[in-house]
């Protein structure tokens, strides 16, 4: 045998050992994956689910094999120690594991002389490319992520502005905090879950993860970024707009036309195997030679100083990537593309689509509009 894996991790927290065994579990556990074979010491609340629903060709319960291994006094009281005996049985003296490994498993490992490899992600690499089912599962999603994102659209347009320019919705003031309970609740509606989205106004939205707080008002930009998995296939999708009630400035006119024209000359850009760091620098030229720099203004990061895109799957934002760190992007795998522009006092915007890469260029499955201004 070589080439061994061995991943000690929950497949709640590890997506790769999700990909690998095909079994979502809270609970840590161990995998063995051979040329041959692929092995899970489960525990014992989860043997059972494992049998009927994973890609596990042999389980073992892990609390009773791990409780006969420490009655032996032979290793120390760890996961990795009924790794050293399986390995010792099959003599085998090297493993290759993921870059996150734990310390300590890796210590007990090398300590009895088995040599561990870690490996940078993606752990593997397979999961770059997508299957016809994982592009039929991220499809199904962004449709019914464009669906909650038309929801939002239709809150904001119904929404009237006050006096002192806020938005009312209802009867009442419309928050951040409003829009992100609704999305998350229509979510669970459609079988998707997140632990957070963002919708964050003004300045706020000058800091690209900020979820957003507070009242929403108008003629000024709402960026408005949903990224959720589905319960079921467990595969995210994402998606971004730029909303502006009322009327825009002409510098956030300005910001978001030349957001749009980014996007849509990476968006001409994007075929099978293409560099996605040089994908990046001519999204970054772009913005110098439109008269956007990025740097540090009165002490904030300003400008585009994120990447133009991730891939997206079992991880939200995952290999391949377009960034100044990027790589290829092959045929078949799936990528968002959002450049953005982000400046205090005068608007944030970024546009992210979702798209499939093949040789003929894209296929979006961001099928929903792009209009800045809401009436």
């Amino acid at each position: 045998m070589n080439n061994i894996k061995v991943i000690i991790d929950s497949s709640h927290k590890n997506s790769s050992l999700l990909y690998a065994a095909d079994f979502y579990c809270i609970d840590t556990f161990i995998f063995i994956d051979t040329p041959e074979k692929k092995i899970g010491w489960l525990p014992s609340t989860e043997l059972e689910k494992a049998k009927r629903y994973s890609k596990l060709t042999e389980i073992k319960n892990l609390t009773f094999e791990l409780e006969n291994l420490n009655k032996k006094k032979i290793y120390p009281c760890l996961k990795s120690s009924l790794v050293i005996d399986w390995l010792n049985k099959n003599d085998i003296q090297e493993i290759f594991v993921p870059e996150n490994f734990p310390i300590i498993d890796a210590d007990n490992l090398r300590k009895f002389g088995i040599t561990v490899n870690p490996i940078q992600e993606p752990f593997y690499k397979s999961r770059v490319i997508k299957s016809k089912e994982e592009i039929s599962y991220i499809k199904e999603n962004s449709k019914k992520n464009v669906t909650v994102m038309k929801e939002v659209y239709t809150i904001i347009g119904e929404s009237s502005i006050t006096n002192d320019n806020k938005l009312e919705y209802n009867g009442e003031i419309l928050t951040s905090e409003f829009l992100q309970d609704y999305i998350l609740k229509s979510f669970i509606d459609k079988n998707l879950s997140a632990d957070a989205v963002i919708v964050s106004i003004g300045d706020q939205a000058c800091f690209p993860h900020e979820y957003g707080t507070g009242e929403l008002y108008a003629n000024t930009s709402i960026i408005v970024d949903i990224f959720p998995r589905n319960r079921s296939n467990l595969y995210f999708t994402d998606m971004t707009r730029t909303f502006c009630k009322g009327k825009a400035s002409e510098d956030l006119k300005k910001i978001y036309n030349t957001v749009y024209d980014a996007q849509r000359i990476a968006l001409d850009k994007i075929y099978a195997n293409v560099d996605g760091r040089t994908l990046h620098r001519i999204i970054q030229q772009y913005f110098i030679d439109k008269g956007f720099k990025t740097g540090v203004i009165n002490g904030v990061l300003q400008g585009f100083f994120h990447g133009t895109g991730h891939g997206v799957g079992l991880d939200c934002h995952e290999f391949p990537f377009i960034s100044v760190n990027g790589t290829k992007l092959p045929d078949n795998s799936i990528v968002t593309v959002e450049p953005g522009l982000y400046y205090l006092g005068k608007g944030a915007v970024r546009i992210e689509d979702l798209v499939l890469v093949t040789k003929n260029g894209v296929e979006n499955l961001t099928n929903y509009e792009k209009i800045l201004e809401i009436e």
